[in-house]
This record gives C-alpha cells, sequence and structure tokens, in this order.
C-alpha cells in the first residue's frame, strides 16, 4: 500500500514539474514576443534629425577648426578648449571671423527612449551643449526623450541673452530633447579635425583653376573675391576626385560576390571548379601580359625648386583662339608660347581610350597657360606632373592620385575652370540671388529643412558672402562626412539628413604667388633684401606657409634656414 501511495505522489510531482515548466516555457515565449514588439517598435521612429556644420581651415594649417586660432561659437558660460578672448582684445580682432560650430535639431512626432551618438572618427571635441554622457572622443545622450513642449518641472538652461543660441530655441516646430534633468531644442558641438584643406587654386582674378585634393568629391564649390567695386562670386555643383567612388551598384555587386563565395566555400564541388576556373583565368592574363609591352612607370616628381621654376611658366598668360581643332594641336599651342616642354602617357590613354584628337574650341586672347591647360585637359579626366626635367608629365588624374597615394602624397584630381562673376554690391538684389538664394537652393537639395537654412545664413550668411579676403566654399559628400564624425540616432529616424559647409581662407593665389617671390629673395645677395622678404613673409603669416614648407628643400642653404625661422614664429612645425 505504501509503495502505492509513494508511486502516485512521486507521479503527481512530476506532473506538476512538467506543467510549471510549461508554463514557464509559456511566458517566456509571451516575453519573447513583447520583447520582439518592442524592438520592432523601436526599429522605426517618425522623427527627423538635421545636421548642419561651418568647418573652417587654411593651408598653413594640417587641421580643421584648429583649436588655437578661430573665434568660439559657444556662450562663455560652456566649457571648451578653445581659448576664449574678450572682445575687446586685439587678438581677436585679427582672427578670422567665422566660428566654427555644429548643430543638430530634432522634428516630427514626440518620441520616448532615444538614443543620440556622436563619434569624432577624426578629431577631438572641444565643446558641446547640452551636457552630455562623455567618452574619448565621444558624446552620447542616451534614454533621451522628444517631446513638442518643454518637459514639466525642469526649468530651462540658462543662456546668455543677445547669444545666437537663443534663434535655436525660438523655431516652435523643433522638439524639445530631454536628457536626465535638463532638457534643450538642439545639440549643438565645436570639434578640431585631423583634415588637411581639400582643395587647391590657382589663376584669377576673371577665372580660376581648381583641383580636389580628396578622395571624395567636392559638392557645391564657391569662389568669394572681394574686389574694391564689390565681390565677384563663382559656382561649381562639383569637383571630381582623381580616385574614383565606388557607386551603389558597385557596392550592391560587391555584396552580391561576397554572399557567392560564402555560398560556394560551403560546396566542396563548386569550390574546385572555382579554384580550376581562377587558375584557368590566371594562365590566360599571363599569356595576354607576355604579348603586351608593360606601361613604363612615372617619371620622378621635380622638387621645389624645379615646380617652383615651372609655376612661373604656367602663370604666363598666352593667346589661344581656335574652333574646333584637336587637342593636341590646342596643346603645343598652349606650350609653346609658354615656352614648355610636355610628354604625353600615350600607352596609359589608348588603354582608357582617351582621344586627344578630338576638336575642340577656345576663344581667349590672354589666360593664364596654367588655365589654358586645365580647358584642354580637364574635361577627359588628365592632369599632368612636373618631372624633374622640368617637363610636364601629362597622364590620367587617376593614374597620378594611385601613384601619389602608394607614396603617401596629396591625390590632386583633375583641374576644373571655374569662371567668375563680374564684381556686385551685397546691396544689389543680383547679388543676394548669387549668394545667399544659391545657397539656399543648394542646402535645401541636400535634403535640409528651410527654416534650418534661414536659421543657418541668418548667423553665417553675411560672413560667408562678404568676406575680407578671398574664400571658398565647398560640401562634403556625406561618406566624407560620416567618415570624420559620425552622428547615430535610434530608433533610426525616418530621415537624416547632414552636411557641412567648408570655409577655407588663406589661399589668395595672388597672395600666394607674392609668398613664393617673396621666398626667391631670402637668397638674395643684399642682406637688406633678405630681411625685408622675411618680414613680408611673416606679415602674410598662413597664406606663406606652404611656399615656405616647399623652401624646405631648396639648394640654398640662406633660403632653407630662413624659411625655418619664419615658420617657427609662425608656430609651424620644422622637420
Amino acid at each position: 500500500m505504501r509503495s502505492f501511495f509513494a508511486r502516485v505522489l512521486g507521479l503527481s510531482i512530476t506532473m506538476a514539474l512538467v506543467l510549471c515548466a510549461a508554463f514557464r516555457a509559456s511566458g517566456s515565449a509571451e516575453e519573447k514576443e513583447a520583447a520582439k514588439a518592442k524592438d520592432k517598435d523601436r526599429s522605426q521612429a517618425p522623427i527627423e534629425v538635421y545636421e548642419w556644420s561651418i568647418w573652417v581651415g587654411n593651408p598653413a594649417q594640417p587641421t580643421l577648426n584648429t583649436v588655437r586660432l578661430y573665434r568660439n561659437a559657444m556662450p562663455n558660460i560652456i566649457g571648451t578648449s578653445r581659448p576664449k578672448f574678450d572682445e575687446k582684445e586685439k587678438e581677436l580682432a585679427g582672427k578670422f571671423p567665422i566660428a566654427p560650430v555644429s548643430v543638430v535639431q530634432f522634428f516630427g512626432e514626440p518620441r520616448r527612449d532615444v538614443d543620440v551618438d556622436l563619434r569624432a572618427k577624426k578629431g577631438s571635441f572641444l565643446a558641446h551643449w547640452p551636457a552630455s554622457k562623455e567618452h574619448s572622443g565621444r558624446l552620447q545622450w542616451f534614454g533621451s526623450d522628444l517631446s513638442a513642449s518643454p518637459p514639466a518641472g525642469i526649468p530651462p538652461s540658462y543662456l546668455p541673452e543677445g547669444h545666437w543660441f537663443q534663434r535655436l530655441r525660438q523655431n516652435k516646430s523643433a522638439l524639445y530633447l530631454k536628457y536626465e534633468s535638463h532638457f534643450e531644442q538642439f545639440i549643438a558641438y565645436d570639434a578640431e579635425l585631423t583634415l588637411p584643406i581639400p582643395v587647391k587654386i590657382r589663376g584669377g582674378p576673371d577665372e580660376y583653376t581648381l583641383q580636389n585634393l580628396t578622395n571624395r568629391r567636392l559638392l557645391d564649390v564657391a569662389v568669394i573675391a572681394p574686389t574694391d567695386k564689390g565681390f565677384r562670386v563663382g559656382w561649381l555643383d562639383e569637383l571630381p576626385t582623381a580616385a574614383p567612388e565606388k557607386s551603389e551598384k558597385d557596392k550592391e555587386n560587391e555584396k552580391e560576390e561576397e554572399a557567392a563565395k560564402k555560398k560556394a566555400a560551403a560546396d566542396p564541388r563548386k569550390k574546385a571548379a572555382e579554384q580550376k576556373e581562377k587558375a584557368d583565368a590566371l594562365f590566360r592574363d599571363a599569356e595576354k601580359k607576355t604579348e603586351e609591352e608593360p606601361i613604363p612607370p612615372l617619371p620622378a616628381e621635380g622638387d621645389a625648386t624645379v615646380r617652383g621654376r615651372i609655376d612661373q611658366l604656367l602663370n604666363q598668360p598666352v593667346t589661344v583662339t581656335v574652333q574646333q581643332a584637336p587637342r593636341r594641336d590646342v596643346l603645343n599651342l598652349v606650350t609653346s608660347q609658354a615656352r614648355l616642354r610636355y610628354e604625353v602617357d600615350d600607352r596609359t590613354l589608348a588603354k582608357e581610350q582617351i582621344d586627344l584628337g578630338q576638336p575642340m574650341s577656345l576663344n581667349e586672347p590672354r589666360i593664364a597657360a596654367r588655365d589654358a591647360l586645365a580647358e584642354v585637359l580637364g574635361g577627359l579626366g588628365l592632369s599632368y606632373r612636373i618631372t624633374e626635367e622640368g617637363r610636364l608629365f601629362i597622364t590620367t588624374a587617376a593614374r597620378l592620385a594611385e601613384d601619389t597615394g602608394k607614396k603617401g602624397g596629396v591625390i590632386e584630381g583633375p583641374p576644373v575652370k571655374l569662371v567668375m562673376s563680374q564684381p556686385r554690391k551685397p546691396s544689389d538684389p543680383s547679388y543676394r540671388e548669387l549668394t545667399r538664394d544659391a545657397l539656399t537652393r543648394r542646402l535645401a537639395g541636400q535634403g535640409l529643412r528651410p527654416d534650418v537654412v534661414q536659421l543657418l545664413l541668418a548667423q553665417y550668411g553675411q560672413a560667408l558672402f562678404e568676406p575680407g579676403e578671398l574664400v571658398i566654399l565647398a560640401h562634403l559628400s556625406r561618406e566624407a562626412l560620416d567618415d570624420v564624425v559620425l552622428l547615430d540616432v535610434f530608433p533610426t529616424p525616418k530621415k537624416l539628413a547632414r552636411t557641412a559647409t567648408l570655409v577655407v581662407h588663406g589661399v589668395d593665389p595672388r597672395l600666394q604667388d607674392r609668398a613664393r617671390a617673396l621666398v626667391q629673395q631670402l637668397g638674395d645677395k643684399s642682406y637688406r633684401a633678405r630681411e625685408t622678404a622675411e618680414s613680408r613673409l611673416l606679415e602674410l603669416g598662413p597664406v606663406a606657409v606652404p611656399a615656405l614648407e616647399d623652401a624646405l628643400t631648396n639648394k640654398d642653404v640662406e633660403i632653407v634656414f630662413r624659411a625655418e625661422r619664419v615658420l617657427l614664429r609662425l608656430n609651424r612645425p620644422v622637420p
């Protein structure tokens, strides 16, 4: 009897355990479904995020927004690594008037539990507002709430009256971001970025020749040049790079090929077939290469002295008036007038199916040889290198970029000519159409809201389009922007628009040519002439740095010594 009851009791316990396990399993499944639903709900958000940046740089510095050179856009109550100067101090008066900054704002439906993550991939943050969780090169506002009205029970953070941040608070459409115990209608930050100046400019004042010095496209490129009669302006939709960027189709093809490789790796027969095909292809390529004569390597580049001498010839005016003449004939006409020797990389041009026999027209009674060459070569994706012998070696910009990239040098895109407008006064309505209205359309084309664009121009429009010196404006591509500073928002917003307007100063070609001439005078026989040249180079400041750095390889010891001394006084490192 005891055995019978024991068996019944044991069976009852077992059934109870099974039921409990089943209940737990059922509860776990329900919890998982609830978690999945929550994740799905968080995977998308009906919000829009807009970021605009103003970045500033000059060729004398290896970074953008250099910490000790530019003004502070933040209120004085915000801690920053950038020196704070009193408005009355003379040191501030000599600084470039545009202060770098980046602003992020949120629009759309209110949302809880939003993560905002900023990462400085090439540089460091100097200041930010409002307060965040800080890491090395990273700012985080995790678990923030976005609301259409100020959160109850929390007073607004103090901002000085009259500071331009107050304008950001006046946009009634912007959502309030609440993080921990404070809230704000925007995020602002200031960062120093380890990027050199991405563009080179030559020529002027009627036409300039521009070259892209990066492996990414530059968009909406403008040159604004002050004159005695007003300002001259020119726009380019795009400044191409020498290194071709992968299209979306190419990226998709790469993904498909990678997936096919993984699939084939799991099938031994397919893997063996692929290896055989690869071996056959290598054999065919080897046979083909034996039939073709190899393309000779690029000639070595000339030193600073040779480049300086050829630059003087390239700046000479030439006369070119031809109608539907072969490009090679126009090339001969330009180089003969400028007393330049050249060599064409015919093997590479033939391989790329580039024909210098194509007809072109050019009617320029007086144009710099450099700009005429840009007309002849730029449209075909060609560029040139100044060789040790002082020749122009003409080949594709892509081949020059590849060779330069292997040596760690600067990649130069094909030269593009930019025609400038006639001088116009800022009070002229047509000048507004050419500047503010043009930038408004271009920023809208990059996805920014009209109210965001108007705020940007209200703060920076006058400084951008009424500068005290020649400046270049350019927008980085979205890929280039993400390579420098990455902005992540989770849940993923239905729209995330980012743009960075780069303002480049200290690049006026006339001043750079003057700096090169002064560098040569550093080796003058007259002591007084050497001293005068050194003083004038110091007065030029950042504009003179590229010419001074080139002078460090000069054969004249006196030029090298004085160039080093000026660079050190300009706070530039000397190798």
